[in-house]
């Protein structure tokens, strides 16, 4: 019985510092990192717990890129505010998204495990080009955050994580929420 008090305890508290970053990150604000950070760290090991080992990877490319994020938005100068996405930063997304695509569908076969979940290794390439394009200050990542955040919503359903189902149904109108504050910021 404890076993599964702590399970849920660590499934509300990664819910919970996820929505709080989220918020922050409709604001710009660079908080967004450290308290994402927390969030990410416990979705690996829940992730993992329930085998869904592309969610638990793209959980770690978060909080590698949340220290990225937060080193670039803490030390970039003012004027290196939020913009929308160039065709170059679209070429580097495309690209990461493939090599996550190509990690998370051929690794597990090269190292004798079973291939991963379908609908894991999609949500989770997708999120790769998000964080990347949120780290950037690219506007546009809002988008790639309602695709992958739907996907998500219903993988962790179907796992019986349902808390953690309803925190990405609340990221998909936090999304669109962030892309209009995003859209009036590049505005002002």
């Amino acid at each position: 019985m404890l076993q599964v008090d702590v399970v849920q305890g660590i499934e509300l508290l990664a819910t919970l510092t996820g929505l709080y970053s989220v918020w922050l990150a409709r604001r710009a604000h660079v908080a967004l990192y450290p308290i994402g950070f927390v969030s990410t760290i416990l979705l690996v090991g829940l992730s993992y717990r329930q085998s869904l080992y592309a969610h638990a990877g793209i959980n770690i490319w978060y909080s590698v890129m949340g220290l990225y994020g937060w080193w670039r938005w803490s030390t970039a100068p003012k004027e290196n505010g939020i913009g929308r996405v160039t065709a170059r930063a679209w070429g580097y997304t495309l690209t990461l998204m493939g090599a996550a695509w190509v990690v998370f569908t051929y690794l597990p076969v090269w190292m004798g495990i079973p291939s991963l979940n379908r609908l894991d290794v999609a949500s989770s390439t997708i999120a790769v080009g998000a964080m990347y394009l949120m780290s950037a200050r690219h506007t546009e990542h809002w988008l790639l955050w309602v695709v992958a955040n739907s996907l998500f919503a219903y993988l962790f359903y179907s796992t019986g994580y349902h808390l953690i189902a309803g925190q990405y149904l609340l990221f998909i109108l936090m999304a669109i929420w962030g892309w209009h504050s995003w859209v009036h910021k590049e505005k002002t």
